[in-house]
């Protein structure tokens, strides 16, 4: 029986027929067709067939239509499909779906060589045949063919021949490329009908797209700063790149791909199915964490999990989500009893992410919430093209964040004084806010107010008491004082909360450009807070312990690893990150100094500028928020007679002799 004949009579067999091997004949009759028809296929051995198939899926039930379809003679058992000793047909079918050690050398060189010289046929089936099926193999094909998706006509004949009845309905064309032998295997059935069974496939390919339209487009989100702005311009591009014509972009031109990072509930996830939205593509969202939990974790089984939803990924444009990059790791720090799966699993994302397998028209948004522990290799362009961190949203942010989620809720509220209140939730946070508001009013059996959304915020972030509020705003307007003072021109801002207070401060230098002169600054910020707090209320308390160990940590890099030590200049000490100051006790007095150095400095900035560091205070006590403007309009209003006759504060220095130190932190 040849090919023709078995697509034949599986399209025109019983209406038990599986609907999966249907749609492999069919799939595998049009390769054929584009190749000259079956006659150009092998009419016996010794030969090499190669059938490249469109993803791990479509293996089995191709390699069960090419038993059936390719001349056969039943002389000698020969090893088929997984290793498997088949005695009813003298066809060699190799499968290589990366879940069997198909390119192992030995046995599968041997059953090779014993086939072709038994003058028999030996069939390779493979998504990726270069890497899965054995070399001898690959080498000595005779002939190559390529099995595509199905399109909607080929769907419909599957319909056709496993119900007897030719469907009206129609698969949209996007729908019909997702569609695997599984699911028609889940999805077509003679009990079922024909157009009962084309609608059900559309159901379970629309949910496995998860292309519905409900929730944000990257238009409606905000607080995501520069990756709303990457997103809007790729959505643009995708567009021209899809309409085509003269001067549309090639793929290639496209930068289409990204690595978020920031802390949770930021958007990093939201955005990736946003973007696909805004793009009217699919989406399809994958981790570690799920190709391992695919079968026992095994390092086959968790690579073959990660192919097939790469495969998947190219067969048609879509938008795709690598949650968690972080677990991944890096290969330089991976502990020596767990290197091998770890390194491979990491080579392996390489593999899937560059140009190596193409990946035209596969959006990738990477997301993390610590970049740095992701292999370099993985972070590079050509891979994941960008890196954009994700911060916590401002107030004014925070106000849209509101506004998007009531939807046509209170339209005419005045959302600024809430969202001031709420500087420092993520975008996620201020979500669940709105919904527990919604449940006050829901369990009082009454419309949504403000008062709810207060309410609902009293509960998230309750209230400090009057004296402990005094003192955070004192304490974060000394810092961001210190700030402007220094010159600072990146945004600025500073509020209260139920945990206490935060001030965000934009160097707008990386570590490595900044030099000593700059990094002392930074010091004298992060010691400003402590030090207002002993200008105006006269002592200082525990809270700012943290901002003195940041400062340590920076004082004891500046002397152990940046080379700005006065007794060691160019030597560096440990490696990531600082050192341990217990292991290097020489250190300690030199960074001592310095920051004692710095602290004076703070503590001068906070006397001079006293008036203007009462009256951001007083600003920041009243309204719980501080914005850049804002801040810079208060540093701007007139200053009093009594503070500009006051001396200016002494400029930051160093002295060469170590000298008396009139404060210590």
């Amino acid at each position: 029986m040849d090919l023709g004949d078995a697509v034949d009579a599986i399209l025109v067999g019983p209406a038990a027929l599986r609907a999966d091997i249907a749609g492999a004949a069919v799939a595998l009759g049009c390769a054929a067709d584009a190749i000259g028809g079956p006659d150009a296929l092998p009419r016996s051995g010794p030969a090499i067939l190669v059938i490249t198939v469109p993803s791990a899926n479509w293996v089995g039930p191709v390699a069960e239509v090419a038993r059936a379809s390719l001349p056969r003679s039943g002389s000698k058992g020969i090893r088929g499909r997984g290793g498997r000793n088949r005695a009813e047909g003298a066809v060699l079918v190799v499968e290589g779906d990366g879940t069997t050690a198909t390119r192992a050398p030995g046995r599968s060189d041997e059953e090779l060589a014993e086939a072709l010289h038994l003058a028999r046929i030996v069939v390779g089936i493979s998504q990726d045949p270069g890497r899965l099926l054995p070399a001898n193999l690959m080498r000595a094909a005779d002939l190559s063919i390529s099995v595509g998706p199905l399109d909607a006509a080929g769907i419909g004949t599957v319909v056709e021949a496993v119900t007897g009845v030719a469907p009206i309905a129609r698969l949209p064309d996007g729908l019909a490329a997702q569609c695997d032998p599984d699911d028609l295997a889940l999805a077509v059935h003679a009990a079922r009908g024909a157009d009962p069974s084309i609608a059900h496939l559309a159901a379970i390919l629309a949910r496995k797209a998860s292309a519905a339209s409900d929730g944000p487009r990257l238009e409606d989100l905000h607080g995501l700063g520069a990756a709303r702005e990457w997103g809007l311009a790729l959505v643009d591009d995708l567009r021209a790149w899809r309409d085509g014509g003269p001067g549309a972009p090639r793929w290639s031109d496209l930068e289409s791909s990204i690595l978020l990072s920031g802390p949770p509930g930021v958007g990093k996830t939201i955005f990736a199915a946003a973007l696909a939205r805004s793009a009217g593509l699919p989406f399809l969202a994958g981790s570690l964490g799920q190709w391992q939990s695919a079968r026992d974790g095994h390092l086959g089984h968790t690579l073959g999990a990660m192919r097939t939803f790469f495969e998947r990924a190219r067969r048609s444009p879509c938008v795709v989500l690598i949650d968690e990059m972080d677990s991944f790791g890096d290969r330089t720090l991976f502990p020596e009893n767990h290197r091998n799966y770890s390194v491979q699993i990491v080579n392996a994302l390489l593999e899937h992410l560059d140009g190596s397998v193409s990946r035209e028209g596969v959006v990738v948004v990477g997301a993390t919430n610590d970049p740095d522990r992701i292999d370099p290799a993985i972070r590079r362009s050509g891979r994941l093209d960008r890196h954009v961190r994700i911060g916590i949203p401002d107030a004014g942010d925070i106000a849209r964040i509101l506004r998007h989620h009531l939807g046509d809720d209170l339209p005419d509220a005045s959302l600024g004084p809430l969202a001031a209140r709420l500087v420092g939730m993520s975008g996620a946070d201020v979500a669940a806010l709105v919904r527990r508001a919604r449940g006050i009013a829901r369990r009082t059996g009454r419309s949504l107010t403000v008062g709810d959304l207060d309410a609902a915020a009293d509960e998230a972030r309750p209230s400090l008491p009057d004296h402990a509020r005094g003192r955070v705003a004192v304490h974060e307007a000394g810092h961001v004082l210190a700030a402007a003072s220094a010159g600072h021109a990146g945004p600025m801002a500073a509020s209260i909360d139920a945990d206490g207070g935060t001030a965000w401060i934009s160097f707008g230098e990386r570590l490595g450009l900044a030099n000593e002169e700059s990094l002392d600054g930074c010091l004298t910020i992060m010691l400003a807070g402590r030090a207002a707090e002993e200008v105006v209320l006269g002592d200082v308390t525990a809270g700012s312990a943290e901002d003195l160990a940041a400062a340590t940590r920076l004082a004891v890099l500046m002397e152990t690893r940046l080379g700005f030590s006065r007794a060691t200049p160019l030597l560096a000490f440990g490696g990531d990150g600082a050192p341990d100051l217990a292991r290097l006790p020489w250190a300690a007095g030199a960074v001592h100094r310095r920051l004692s150095i710095a602290y004076e400095v703070a503590l001068d900035l906070m006397r001079v500028h006293r008036v203007a560091l009462e009256r951001l205070s007083e600003a920041l006590r009243g309204k719980g928020h501080l914005g850049d403007a804002e801040i810079r309009g208060l540093l701007a209003a007139p200053r009093k007679r009594k503070e500009r006759a006051k001396r200016p504060h002494r400029p930051l220095s160093y002295p060469d002799r170590p000298g008396p130190a009139r404060r210590v932190p």
